[in-house]
């Protein structure tokens, strides 16, 4: 029975002193967390946003003939108010990609690299719309979710 209660004892003793670390160790993880929660979280930890821009239908000039691009088109981002920002001027980005669209050489949007330069070109030009500049908040990355050419 005393070995029980010795045992109870020294378990209570080590559990509490566990639990209740000095002050200044329960400060001192207090500030690293604070100082976590300041850092900006890792893109693996974010969550994605996405926008609909929609169907884009662009008439390109091709060797005397009138050739189509047609791109449906997301976005993606983690701030809220930059998304929201983004839903906000759907009718500017699509009038700017439509641009965008129609400018393009169509021999370029055939081939695979063509449409990730294209892909590259679009992403630059939603953020110019939305006047987010390199330092500033902005859209991550525009998603071609289907991409037909005739």
């Amino acid at each position: 029975g005393a070995l029980m209660l010795g045992l109870g004892v020294g378990v209570g003793i080590f559990a509490g002193g566990m639990m209740s670390d000095s002050p200044d160790t329960a400060q001192a993880e207090g500030d690293a967390v604070v100082e976590e929660e300041d850092e900006e979280e890792p893109r693996e930890k974010r969550h994605n946003i996405y926008v609909t821009v929609g169907k884009l239908l662009a008439a390109v000039e091709h060797n005397g003939s009138t050739r189509y691009i047609q791109a449906e088109v997301d976005l993606v981002g983690y701030e809220k108010e930059v998304m929201d920002d983004a839903q906000h001027n759907v009718p500017a980005l699509r009038n700017r990609l439509l641009l965008l669209f129609s400018s393009q050489n169509f021999d370029d949007v055939r081939t695979v690299p063509g449409r990730e330069r294209l892909r590259l070109e679009s992403l630059k030009a939603v953020n110019d719309v939305l006047e987010l500049g390199p330092k500033g908040h902005k859209i991550e990355d525009v998603y071609f979710t289907a991409f037909v050419i005739q």
